[in-house]
């Protein structure tokens, strides 16, 4: 199995949480690739191997390379089973590398907490929205062929090569990327998810992560065994919650930290669990 994240060195305090946080949980048989955009690390842990990158200025931010480092990881090490994680993720009690062994022609992802989430902008009073519908039109794809699924996470295989092929390639498309508060508003993701549509993938991670940033609101989830918990930390424009857990069993990860201090309390609490 072989785990891979990236950073620059401004976020490097976010990847060396990300990889902590899985300190009970590497075995012999795990690889996990750092991969620092423009630096070299000094930062040293079980299993890990680090590949420095040069800055690839064409990508207007740092979502759109983890299509390419994909591919790059599958080179890398063939004839292995794939992780991707973003390096605001820390791991929860519920995450084994074991369970994430798919053979699917696509990756396998979670969705998140709204099903049809979107960018907006008001202009005179007036609500703009922007999703994935217009590069939909753009591709082809008349329906979805299962939920929105987010690309903070996922499980990917040798049978993913086609798919992660034509990912890659909508990340380095000079057309979409100039355009891309029309095509690409949530940037990789929403490629991401037209690749899984033209595929008419069906099977996904479930719910698996919450967003947030807070030690209190992993806490609450890795005790709790309520349902459908909805905190009051991220409320959007619309009053809805991005902050959400449908069944706290099932929380693979937490997803948005960004503060040194507050993702070194959490991963210590974590690993006093684990």
């Amino acid at each position: 199995m072989v785990i891979f994240l990236y950073s620059d060195k401004n976020y490097e305090h976010q990847a060396m949480a990300c990889i902590k946080s899985l300190t009970n949980k590497i075995t012999d048989d795990v690889k996990i690739i750092y991969y620092t955009i423009g630096f070299d690390s000094g930062f040293e842990f079980e299993n890990l191997i680090k590949v420095k990158v040069e800055y690839q200025h064409s990508y207007p931010s740092f979502h759109f390379y983890k299509a390419e480092l994909s591919l790059a990881t599958m080179r890398m090490f063939p004839d292995e089973y794939y992780l991707f994680t973003d390096a605001d993720v820390l791991f929860s009690r519920n995450f084994n590398f074991n369970d994430h062994r798919y053979n699917e022609p696509y990756p396998m992802a979670s969705y998140g907490p709204h099903e049809y989430p979107f960018c907006w902008r008001e202009v005179d009073g007036v609500k703009i929205i922007f999703d994935e519908t217009k590069l939909m039109k753009y591709c082809g794809i008349e329906k979805r062929s299962m939920r929105y699924c987010w690309s903070c996470f996922y499980a990917f295989n040798l049978n993913c090569k086609d798919f992660l092929e034509e990912y890659a390639s909508m990340c380095q498309n000079r057309y979409l990327l100039d355009r891309r508060h029309d095509y690409l508003p949530y940037s990789d993701e929403t490629a991401f998810n037209i690749c899984l549509w033209r595929r008419g993938a069906t099977k996904n991670l479930g719910h698996a992560f919450t967003n947030t940033h807070l030690y209190d609101t992993v806490k609450i989830i890795e005790e709790s065994e309520a349902k459908n918990i909805a905190f009051a930390n991220s409320i959007d424009a619309f009053n809805m919650s991005w902050e959400r857990a449908e069944d706290p069993n099932k929380i693979l990860l937490y997803h948005g930290f960004k503060e040194e201090l507050e993702m070194n309390r959490t991963v210590d609490y974590l690993l006093s669990q684990s």
